[in-house]
């Protein structure tokens, strides 16, 4: 039982260090769950009124525009994370080199 409850801390205390998303020039990355499709993310990000930028490097990352911090996440959406410093690991074009430089 302490193994778990010491699981479940660390997790919460690893989660809660992540860069958030808050308002500012950074774009955000939308985090859906892995079984949702490219297609219904982008949707549900679009009728959450997000300005949708590209996908992720997964099919359930969605990077829109910069967003308030108010503004509620889109319905079935896990998280919202700014992309400073985890650009190469939510941001797609980051990973394929597609940004200027």
């Amino acid at each position: 039982m302490l193994v778990v409850l010491l699981t479940l801390l660390v997790g919460a205390a690893a989660l809660a260090s992540l860069p958030q998303g808050r308002e500012g020039g950074e774009p955000v990355a939308i985090v859906f769950p892995f079984w949702m499709s490219g297609a219904e993310a982008v949707a549900r990000s679009f009728a959450a009124g997000d300005r949708v930028l590209r996908s992720g490097r997964l099919p359930s990352i969605v990077v829109v525009a910069p967003r308030p911090e108010s503004a509620s996440l889109p319905r079935g959406a896990w998280l919202s994370l700014t992309l400073a410093g985890l650009a190469g690991c939510l941001d797609g074009a980051a990973a394929q080199g597609d940004e200027p430089r």
